[in-house]
């Protein structure tokens, strides 16, 4: 076959072969793309939906919750209250809490009150017939026990919430259940999410899909069910703790027919574009270069057949194939100015092997040294003989090197021509039988299946880089021990301080003299952590955290019966800058709430604090130190008062870079907000 033949198929073959490729590209890598992001936003939105189900809730589980544990609402089941629900059970009632559904039964499980209302049009909701039997069914009337979660009654979804009816103390007996519930209907329902059709099955229908069986082993099923559809499933739990529904959310592919229309188009112009571009360049190389070729062939044949060297190709036009002639008649003429020039080029690279200031030789397969420069020569004493050197690099390599030299020249000739250089460190003896540091840098040859090996003296340069390890080993020692004095000394004030107190009955100063070893004890406890901690720069919060308190609570004795603690800290570290002002601040709050908070309580109420640090979003970290005492009188401005422990809580917030809020509302919380400043490295 002619070569214009030849050009004509490889035109044809690339053409089919670039537009099958894009199609399979196109189609392995858009449509998995596409599947895989609209997978991940099914998922999204189906999380979404979960968290924002299991938020209202939590939100339904907190209003029942205030409304169980209410004297007018115990004294309305228990029969002495009937004004109540005239009072409080109004229409504005359901709108306030977001409610479509609130029943009271007395401790029989008999309904003394309900009603369901459709907060959109603020009319009422006709109650199911059987309203008793699919309470007992769904064990909403469980008087000694919280229940809630997701349902259907008559036929409708609803998030519902069951409680014992309580005194405002939480005290007993129950008189009676309040359920209160919100319907999921579909406006609820479309609010979820803008782009997606949620929507919610029975988990006894008849008509599950297959994939639900999946839900088993995962909380979630993602799928894309056809070219237009993507669904997500979930399961949502019901008061016995079994899931009772299936969360369905519904999404169109709108990126998948995206990637479709734009595949189609962009195939169709490739094709387009590539049949006009292989006729313009077939005719192109078929005039510029096979028609000229044809003579320049012909012409060397002719030289060939007549051996004639005078004769010369005819030069036609200005391009490569007018260049290739030129050459070929000029080939005669340069050999022998290119063996000139091959002696002199020879003749450079000895040069550069001989004067590069590094000991450099050249070995073969089996290590032995073919060439050597005269510094490799001064280093290992080497002496060249006549009939060659008679050496093997394997004399100098101390022997645990060995094996790594020998591996590391097999790898460059396997890896040729894609890696042709590859750098090591090699112990090697010298002249006077001394074991030095060598940094080599190995070169392939693979013409002549030879490697070039440069080799530069780094011993000092070791020793150097272990010394200046062993001081920064010196260093954190020396740290550590630091940290460690300062907790000693910190401690050796401490019992001073105590030492000093047993010496007054002052009631008052004894109190600050706690309160001054405590603020002592929180700073020495950081140091302790410090010295035992194995990173140097940082700080377990909440192993910090849950030792400061327990210390706080056996130093006021807050562990004696009915006192409760409350500690919920998540698991991440500080810096020292950070934690020193905060563990000051968890020490002055929780003290005050333990000396302060609980005055004028009663003994058979419990006493509570809570503590609660976590990390939020945007590198924001949150601190709320509540209690359930008196709360803080209204007299006192907690920004401006001449409480010690207060301005040392304000002061600190501010070197936090953060904002301190009080909520007093059924005790004090404070909740502070900070981020964790940027320090400079101390080492």
């Amino acid at each position: 076959m002619k070569l214009r033949g030849k050009i004509l198929i490889i035109i044809a073959l690339i053409f089919l072969l670039v537009v099958a490729s894009f199609l399979v590209i196109s189609e392995a890598i858009f449509t998995a793309s596409s599947t895989e992001t609209e997978n991940q936003y099914t998922t999204m939105v189906l999380n979404n939906t979960l968290n924002a189900l299991n938020d209202d809730l939590s939100n339904l589980n907190n209003t029942a919750n205030d409304w169980s544990q209410y004297d007018a609402a115990y004294e309305f089941v228990s029969g002495s209250n009937p004004s109540f629900k005239e009072r409080s059970l109004l229409d504005a009632t359901f709108s306030r809490l977001n409610l479509n559904l609130i029943i009271f039964t007395d401790e029989n499980g008999n309904i003394l009150f309900a009603k369901a209302l459709d907060l959109q049009t603020m009319s009422d909701i006709p109650l199911p017939l059987n309203l008793s039997e699919e309470i007992t069914y769904n064990n909403l009337t469980q008087n000694s026990k919280d229940s809630s979660g997701f349902i259907f009654i008559n036929g409708t979804p609803l998030i519902v919430v069951s409680k014992p009816v309580l005194k405002s103390d939480g005290q007993g007996p129950s008189q009676g259940t309040l359920i209160m519930g919100r319907y999921l209907n579909e406006f609820e329902l479309e609010n979820l999410s803008e782009n997606a059709n949620i929507t919610l099955i029975p988990l006894t229908s008849s008509n599950l899909p297959m994939e639900i069986q999946s839900l088993v082993n995962s909380p979630t099923y993602v799928q894309a069910v056809n070219t237009s559809t993507t669904v997500g499933y979930s399961l949502l739990y019901g008061i016995s703790g079994h899931p009772s529904m299936i969360l369905k959310v519904e999404i169109p592919r709108m990126i998948y027919k995206t990637y479709e229309k734009a595949t189609f188009y962009l195939t169709l112009s490739i094709v387009i574009v590539g049949i006009l571009a292989a006729i313009l360049v077939y005719f192109n190389i078929d005039k510029n270069l096979l028609r000229r070729l044809e003579k320049i062939t012909t012409s060397v044949l002719k030289i060939k057949n007549t051996n004639d060297l005078s004769s010369r190709i005819p030069v036609l036009g200005d391009d490569e194939l007018s260049h290739l002639a030129i050459s070929v008649n000029e080939m005669l003429q340069s050999l022998e100015k290119s063996n000139i020039q091959l002696e002199k080029s020879e003749e450079g690279y000895r040069t550069i092997f001989e004067n590069t200031g590094t000991a450099m030789i050249m070995i073969n397969a089996d290590l032995d040294i073919i060439l050597a420069n005269s510094e490799f020569q001064r280093i290992f004493g080497l002496k060249p003989h006549p009939e060659g050197i008679e050496k093997n690099l394997m004399d100098y390599v101390v022997t645990g090197d060995g094996n790594k030299l020998r591996k590391l020249t097999h790898q460059l000739r396997e890896s040729k021509p894609t890696k042709v250089i590859q750098n090591s460190q090699f112990q090697l003896l010298n002249k006077n039988g001394s074991v030095r540091d060598f940094f080599a840098t190995l070169g392939y040859i693979s013409g002549d299946d030879e490697t070039l090996i440069s080799l530069i003296d780094v011993t000092e340069h070791n020793q150097a880089v272990n010394h200046i390890k062993s001081s920064l080993q010196e260093k954190e020692i020396l740290l550590r021990e630091i940290h460690h004095r300062v907790k000693n000394n910190l401690q050796i004030i401490s019992a001073l301080l105590m030492l000093q107190a047993e010496e007054t009955d002052n009631q008052e100063l004894l109190l600050k003299y706690k309160e001054s070893e405590n603020r002592i004890h929180s700073m020495a406890l950081i140091h302790e952590r410090m010295y035992q901690s194995q990173d140097l720069s940082s700080i377990d919060v909440k192993d910090y955290v849950d030792s400061l308190i327990h210390d706080l609570t056996y130093s006021y004795g807050f562990d004696s019966p009915g006192h409760e603690m409350k500690v919920d800290v998540g698991e991440f570290s500080l810096s020292m800058e950070t934690i020193m002002p905060l563990g000051l601040i968890i020490n002055e709050l929780v003290s005050n709430s333990m000396k302060y908070a609980f005055k004028g309580v009663e003994e058979d109420e419990t006493k509570l604090i809570s503590v609660r640090l976590q990390a939020v979003e945007n590198e924001e970290y949150q601190l709320e130190v509540c209690d359930n005492g008196i709360g803080l009188p209204e007299d006192i401005d907690f920004k401006n008062t001449s409480s010690l422990g207060l301005q040392l809580v304000n002061e600190l917030t501010k070197q936090l870079d953060g904002t301190i809020k009080v909520v007093v509302d059924h005790g004090t919380r404070f909740i502070i907000s900070f981020q964790e400043p940027e320090y400079k490295e101390r080492f």
